[in-house]
């Protein structure tokens, strides 16, 4: 008998390729890849590039900047943390109206550049995509290694200053071991992302030159209607990230629990390595800090906002973000219920949650549409899909929160449980509740956050009759309306802090 994980899991794979085959079927002709040519390897040239880049210097920065974090304890560290979390989760569209704000010709170091008497160069190209991932995934690295090296027992600390280790013993033995174990799964994790990045690309691109595989979809789609070319597209895409994900799962290791106490025992290199930790943090605040606060112009602009259009776009956002949270926790929970019985090698649930990364949304909903067009209107629809395809967008960060939680809680008490005779709602209120629900707050509030910034998949249904935040920014944007940009882009990045801030206080509270 399937496992509710297996047909969770079935489900959601069985959704992506019907979509994908409703959108090949609205063509008019069979679609082939080899037709598409050399336009085909320059799109996946261009993208495996700038995903390149980006994970490495997203990796080297985040790593020195969880390694620094480990180590100092200092005031504002909080503060830096919440502000990590909410430039992994603020709305892509917000990252690249900030980047252009402060790197732009007319932004701040442009401006300052022009009042030294140099030219400002511009931004736009793979060096304005690259900063703009980076901003966006090492905070994302940091967090997740940061934990990781907390997670590590504080007798190994202890035992290290009792045998006098130095600041590279520390770095071979205490964290090279962690670093070894976890950087192969995020660096998929972050390729992935930057690989199907679509908001920044085509914000920040400068032309078809960076075009990604997600951006050529989302123009087959909108502006030429060739389905045939988007489902071509998409199930490359598609098969490439499956491959890719199915790296990641064998990468990621088996959560274990790890016994001991003393976990904020002191480390050793304190002393020897305090000015390249500070170095480390006055980069990092430095490179993530000035894009966020940019949005903080729009302050003075905030009574522009005072329409029924705004009023009307916030709601739709909040039902929107709301829904597509609630929605990807419970997917996440039914795939992480039972990922931990299946064999490392066979987990079908964890290649099902980390394969909605390289599913574009673009054909997901539109294929969705296809099939589904004749049950209402577009707006109808739109309402209907969004929710869906953005909880499901944010199911592999969900899944990645819960399914240690479970894992961990199932090697301390599922023996006993079972002994017990403890199944259902019985053993979820008395056993896993208690392990998950810090992880499932955070969940939720890392899936709101997304869904509440996303402008991918409503930049398909977006009009008069469905607008959301994001869709009105961009809008705001393309007519030059900048003070009212940057005041909706100061309620995103405030809606995005606030959630990051609860998000942090509830792990904490519930660890």
């Amino acid at each position: 008998m399937l496992r509710p994980a297996t047909l969770t899991a079935l489900a959601i794979l069985a959704l992506a390729c019907g979509s994908l085959l409703g959108l090949a079927r609205a063509g008019s002709d069979v679609a082939t890849l080899a037709t598409l040519g050399p336009y085909l390897t320059r799109l996946i040239a261009s993208a495996g590039l700038q995903a390149a880049l980006s994970t490495l210097l997203s990796l080297a920065l985040g790593t020195g900047l969880a390694l620094a974090l480990l180590r100092r304890r200092f005031p504002g560290r909080e503060l830096l943390l919440a502000l990590l979390t909410t430039a992994a989760v603020a709305p892509t569209i917000v990252i690249a109206f900030g980047i252009v704000a402060i790197y732009g010709r007319s932004g701040l170091l442009g401006s300052l550049a022009r009042s030294l008497g140099a030219e400002p160069p511009s931004i736009y190209g793979l060096h304005g995509i690259v900063i703009a991932h980076v901003v966006m995934n090492m905070p994302l690295v940091t967090r997740a290694l940061l934990h990781a090296f907390e997670r590590e027992p504080g007798e190994r600390r202890r035992l290290a200053s009792e045998l006098g280790f130095t600041a590279a013993d520390c770095f071979r033995h205490l964290d090279w071991p962690v670093i070894r174990r976890e950087a192969p799964a995020l660096a998929v994790l972050v390729f992935l992302l930057c690989f199907t990045s679509f908001a920044i690309v085509l914000s920040l691109g400068g032309g078809p030159a960076n075009a990604t595989l997600e951006v050529a979809i989302y123009e087959a789609v909108r502006f030429e209607a060739d389905f045939v070319r988007a489902a071509a597209l998409a199930g490359l895409q598609l098969l490439i990230c499956l491959a890719l994900a199915a790296a990641m799962t064998a990468l990621t290791p088996k959560t274990r629990e790890e016994a001991g106490a003393e976990r904020n025992a002191t480390r050793p290199d304190l002393f020897a390595l305090r000015r390249l930790d500070g170095l480390v943090l006055i980069l990092a605040a430095a490179l993530i800090a000035p894009p966020l606060f940019s949005v903080a112009g729009g302050l003075g602009a905030m009574t522009t906002l005072a329409s029924a259009e705004f009023v009307q776009a916030a709601v739709t956002s909040a039902v929107i973000a709301v829904s597509a949270g609630l929605l990807a926790c419970l997917l996440a929970l039914l795939l992480a219920s039972g990922a931990h019985r299946l064999p490392q090698r066979s987990r079908l649930p964890d290649l099902a949650a980390f394969a909605m990364l390289g599913l574009p949304p673009f054909a997901f909903v539109a294929g969705l549409y296809v099939l589904l067009r004749g049950l209402g209107d577009p707006a109808s629809l739109g309402l209907m899909l969004v929710p869906l395809v953005n909880a499901l967008m944010a199911l592999p960060y969900a899944y990645r929160l819960l399914a240690p939680a479970l894992a961990i809680s199932a090697q301390r008490h599922g023996r006993l449980a079972e002994s017990l005779g403890l199944a259902g709602w019985n053993r979820l209120l008395l056993v896993e509740w208690p392990a998950m629900r810090g992880a499932l707050g955070a969940a939720f509030a890392f899936a709101t956050a997304l869904s509440l910034g996303d402008f991918g998949v409503i930049a398909l249904f977006g009009g008069p009759e469905l607008t959301t935040l994001p869709y009105l920014l961009a809008n705001r944007l393309g007519a030059y309306r900048i003070e009212e940009a940057s005041a909706l882009a100061l309620v995103l990045v405030l809606s995005a802090g606030g959630l990051a801030f609860l998000t942090q206080r509830w792990s904490a509270r519930h660890a």
